[in-house]
């Protein structure tokens, strides 16, 4: 190939900026005797004196191993940018497709596989289907003066090199060597040429350290990137990737502030993690065992009659069939009926009660699932915990919802803790079954991926997943029957007020200490205000909190709270005085406490009577994500 990229960009919009990286590209990392590092097609220097445009674009184009799309909202509206990508997408490879952002948006929906185009405004709509994935891309915006933009510029270099990396096929940190390695052969010639040693010797040692820096700092800038990258597709290694990259820029004195917001970001996202499977972990399959069956409540026959009833008037899809679960209590003689069809928009939960006159009390409420609608949100397996307090639904899109079955029972539509959490299988492949484990200790899903044999289709080998159950991150405080009059649902953590003459009806909002079961203080919250439409700041100017969620001070979203203020005037948030926690309280004693501190979500995330034995990076995970122990 006569070019290593193709630089696509508008004209009126990113000329300073396409400019700033053509020279860029070639410069960084340029062998002592070459020209150039690489070789950039970019019309404004190819195209001066060309009689024929539209020819030399497409030998250009023919003649570039990559495409750069530098992406903004003009480029998006240029007739001519769209007909280089579509000339691209047509002839050349998605696979060398890279994108640069430059000025509007880009957000990839995984549900569609597809952007949304109601948000993404930099990027031409033949672009729509393009991809098999969510593309990464390197954002440029933010830069400030374009045409000051060149490798000294610490920001500008940073994502360079992402961009630079991609196109030369190595790695960042192999890239930052490179560089540093061309860097010392240049300045050993030129010393050598006037015969001065000792200014060799001294620039030598400094570009080794300079080299040793900006490796480390582009391995940091790797660890959070692929974190990043990998958040939709693997939440567990997004989440021991981002504990990389604090622990490594710790390790190395650098500033850890992104890392922890990643790290904040994944920890709370409200999916499940995998687990190590213990020896012996029973095998998830389609066998499914009824603990109801052999029960002597005579009520039982009946609830069991009434489910069949409301199960029979679902309607039923042709090719895909109802699935349901039923839990009964024998103690109090209720049960619960799950049932989900693709005829219904929504599963259901039904609530079931025998009174004593004998009349039945049903109440029902649809369980409403973000991206488990339609034929790709089918659910195909649904199973009730022993107890009755959970049900996990396995669904055809690869996802497991894990819900809290009292939480739908009342004001459904305002508590969104009570989806507990949303497990995701790694392949993507279609989850048939679904089981609690050891009781509810743990949770197994297992996925199947299809193909059709002699018109038939069949089952290819499964793939099981492990979850602990309750895999709650933040702490949840119950009112409980002890010393204390709550705990916390891992058994770890009580609250004690600091108010004597606190009222018992609204002690939870006023000033408290949080302190484990071991008698150690965790952290003191001040009295909490109530909820509103403007947040609260952390002491140390660090947060912000409202209704909708946990924000650092540039008004980046960390974590989704969604709390409705109208329907929940009780709640209250507070931060903690050494702002490491964020509190939410509601009237009726639940407290929610989120984290704020990487080092104690670190200790919780490795804390396995809590979180369970959440998986690790393996060891070619660990060569792919240039990781060194």
């Amino acid at each position: 190939m006569k070019y290593n990229a193709f630089l696509s960009y508008s004209h009126t919009q990113d000329t300073n900026l396409a400019t700033s990286l053509e020279k860029a590209l070639e410069k960084f990392a340029k062998p002592t005797f070459k020209r150039r590092a690489l070789e950039i097609f970019r019309d404004a220097n190819d195209l001066s004196l060309a009689s024929d445009l539209g020819d030399k674009i497409r030998d250009g184009l023919e003649e570039s191993e990559y495409f750069i799309c530098m992406a903004s909202q003009l480029y998006a509206q240029s007739k001519w940018c769209q007909r280089e990508v579509e000339y691209w997408l047509e002839h050349k490879s998605i696979d060398k497709f890279i994108i640069v952002l430059t000025d509007g948006d880009i957000l990839y929906n995984e549900d569609t596989n597809d952007f949304d185009w109601k948000v993404t405004t930099a990027l031409p709509k033949n672009l729509s289907g393009a991809f098999k994935g969510e593309p990464f891309y390197v954002d440029f915006r933010n830069l400030g003066q374009k045409e000051d933009l060149n490798l000294d510029h610490q920001e500008f270099r940073q994502r360079l090199v992402l961009l630079a990396a991609t196109i030369h096929g190595k790695s960042v940190g192999d890239m930052e060597g490179e560089a540093a390695k061309q860097h010392k052969r240049t300045m050993r010639i030129r010393n050598a040429a006037i015969s001065v040693l000792s200014v060799l010797l001294v620039i030598a040692i400094g570009a080794s350290i300079f080299a040793v820096n900006k490796k480390n700092e582009a391995l940091l800038s790797t660890y959070i990137a692929n974190s990043q990258g990998q958040f939709n597709e693997d939440p567990t290694k997004s989440l021991r990737l981002a504990e990389q990259a604090y622990n490594f820029a710790k390790k190395k004195n650098f500033p850890t502030v992104e890392a922890s917001e990643q790290l904040i970001k994944v920890f709370y996202s409200g999916y499940g993690f995998y687990q190590e499977p213990l020896q012996n972990m029973p095998d998830v399959s389609e066998e499914e065992i009824n603990s109801y069956t052999d029960t002597n409540n005579t009520i039982y026959k009946d609830i069991l009659r009434i489910s069949d009833s409301i199960g029979m008037t679902i309607p039923r899809d042709e090719y895909l069939g109802n699935e349901s679960d039923l839990y009964f209590d024998d103690a109090t003689n209720t049960a619960i009926y799950i049932v989900s069809s693709i005829a219904l928009n929504f599963s259901k939960i039904y609530f079931i009660t025998k009174d004593f006159d004998g009349y039945n009390n049903i109440d029902t409420t649809n369980i409403v699932l973000s991206g488990f609608n339609g034929y790709t949100g089918y659910i195909q397996d649904i199973d009730i915990s022993e107890d009755g307090k959970y049900t996990l639904l396995g669904s055809a899109n690869g996802k497991t919802a894990l819900i809290e079955n009292e939480a739908y029972r009342y004001k459904a539509d305002r508590n969104i803790f009570k989806d507990r959490a949303i497990l995701k299988s790694s392949d993507g492949f279609p989850v048939r079954y679904v089981s609690f484990i050891n009781g509810s200790e743990f949770i197994g899903v297992a996925s199947f991926d299809s193909e059709y044999i002699n018109g038939v289709r069949q089952d290819k080998e499964k793939t099981t997943y492990y979850y602990k159950i309750p895999p709650f991150p933040y702490i949840e405080m119950l009112n409980a029957d002890n010393a204390h009059g709550n705990l916390s649902l891992d058994g770890h953590y009580y609250m004690v007020p600091t108010k004597a003459d606190a009222n018992p009806d609204f002690w939870f909002h006023y000033a408290q200490v949080i302190k484990t079961i071991e008698e150690d203080v965790v952290t003191e919250f001040p009295d909490a205000k109530s909820i509103g439409l403007t947040a609260i700041e952390s002491p140390d100017k660090t947060f912000l909190a409202s209704y909708q969620g946990i924000f650092n001070a540039h008004n980046d979203l960390l974590i989704t709270l969604n709390i409705d203020t109208i329907d929940n005037p009780g709640v209250a948030l507070s931060f903690s005085k050494d702002s490491k926690f964020l509190k939410v309280s509601y009237l009726d004693g639940l407290q929610r406490i989120f984290a704020l501190d990487p080092e104690f979500i670190i200790k919780r995330i490795n804390d396995t009577s809590s979180m369970g034995n959440i998986a690790r990076l393996n060891e070619t995970d660990k060569e792919r994500f240039l990781i060194r122990d």
